[in-house]
């Protein structure tokens, strides 16, 4: 293929990956705002804080070992 068949190819990709991001947090959006915004679910988003606080912490070799490897995994994991 053509380099710019290939970008355009890759372009795509990248767009149809953040249109299915984006349906995605909005189906979650619309599931945490039926089941209300109760105590316990703002509980349970406030241990994602700190250990994102924690990355931004870490040595800049380990945090970016710990993005790769949790890219790869969320990769895998969408994958499906």
């Amino acid at each position: 293929m053509h380099k710019s068949l290939q970008e355009q190819q890759q372009l795509l990709q990248l767009q149809a990956e953040a249109l299915r991001l984006k349906l995605l947090t909005n189906q979650i959006r619309r599931k945490q705002q039926q089941s209300g915004s109760d105590f316990f679910s703002i509980a349970q988003q406030l241990p994602k804080a700190g250990i994102v606080w924690r990355l931004a912490n870490t040595p800049r070799k380990l945090r970016n070992k710990l993005l790769i490897g949790t890219g790869l995994l969320a990769l895998l994991y969408f994958k499906l």
